[in-house]
């Protein structure tokens, strides 16, 4: 009886420390994959840290702008620039605030060996966005809190392009 009352207190104590899982960690290859992966659609990098004011000023935005153009052939790929050490604690009760249903990533590797892969031009500041058309194809990057209209703007140039 001992033995079952002790399970019981162990599994009630358990209970309040479950952990977020563990979020994926990137590098320059395997974002390229991820957004090779969603070719035929228009594909929205957006570069972030909970420690960069702008970046979470404009999270409300685009949780709200995924939620609406995701249906319309958008994706999104939240990059965080937190420290990997801490990002598994840092990250999830941002994601879960903002009730963000787009995939985060945390970088995993050296910014200057990431930067050297993925564009030689961005000298790291967040937020940073690079938007690519459905074929694949980088069409823009820019630098700076981004508003829900700007973005709108970008992505529906890309979704109906005039013929």
């Amino acid at each position: 009886m001992r033995k079952f009352w002790l399970c019981v207190a162990l599994a009630t104590l358990g209970i309040g420390v479950i952990a977020d899982p563990a979020l994926p960690r990137t590098n320059a290859r395997d974002l390229q994959q991820r957004i090779s992966r969603n070719k035929g659609k228009v594909v929205i990098v957006n570069f972030w840290a909970t420690w960069c004011g702008p970046c979470m000023e404009e999270l409300p935005d685009l949780a709200r702008f995924y939620r609406n153009y995701r249906s319309q052939g958008v994706e999104m790929i939240g990059v965080s620039f937190d420290d990997v050490d801490t990002a598994d604690q840092t990250v999830p009760p941002v994601i879960r605030k903002y009730q963000i249903r787009y995939p985060i990533v945390i970088l995993g590797e050296n910014y200057d060996k990431f930067a050297d892969q993925f564009d030689k031009a961005w000298r790291g500041e967040v937020p940073r966005f690079y938007l690519y058309d459905r074929q694949g194809k980088r069409v823009k990057a820019w630098s700076g809190k981004t508003e829900y209209a700007t973005l709108e703007k970008e992505v529906k140039a890309l979704l109906n392009p005039k013929k």
